[in-house]
């Protein structure tokens, strides 16, 4: 019996993504907001979670530009050829070459998913949570629902 290889929809895991990394900011951020620094940091059950929140946000931004040209193909807004073409490109350009945006890549490349010998530098929640990061993210819902729309049309063959 010859196994089948599944396909991963590009715009589901793209929309999923996003919205965790929306609902890592936002709960990540309402954590900073209610507790000083002292209670997140005496608190075991709030610093896990605290941190979990501030690792995953990373590893989810990372993943939405991600442009891996190793050995696997990746899903992302860097590599799908959809988000090359005017008016995305821009939009995904602009977003990605955003300070707050750059700095939380590299601290994921050498901190969070990786530990790395460079010390790039730790991007700090407080430092995040009053970022326009919220701002960016919202402008990627464009792109993703353009995206969606475009997919669903160019790939209706291959639901029949």
């Amino acid at each position: 019996m010859q196994k089948t290889e599944k396909k991963r929809n590009p715009v589901i895991a793209l929309q999923i993504s996003l919205r965790f990394t929306k609902e890592y900011f936002k709960k990540l951020c309402e954590i900073q907001k209610n507790h000083t620094d002292v209670e997140i940091q005496e608190s075991k059950e709030l610093l896990i979670i605290w941190r979990a929140l501030w690792v995953s946000l990373a590893i989810e931004i990372g993943k939405l530009f991600d442009a891996f040209d190793g050995y696997k193909k990746v899903i992302s807004l860097k590599k799908i050829p959809f988000f090359k073409n005017a008016p995305w490109k821009d939009k995904i350009d602009s977003v990605h070459g955003e300070a707050i945006v750059s700095k939380i890549i590299k601290m994921r490349k050498n901190f969070t998913a990786h530990l790395g010998t460079n010390d790039e530098g730790i991007v700090s929640v407080k430092e995040i949570c009053s970022s326009k990061l919220e701002k960016l993210l919202d402008d990627l819902d464009e792109p993703l629902n353009a995206f969606g729309r475009w997919f669903s049309s160019n790939h209706e063959k291959e639901k029949i």
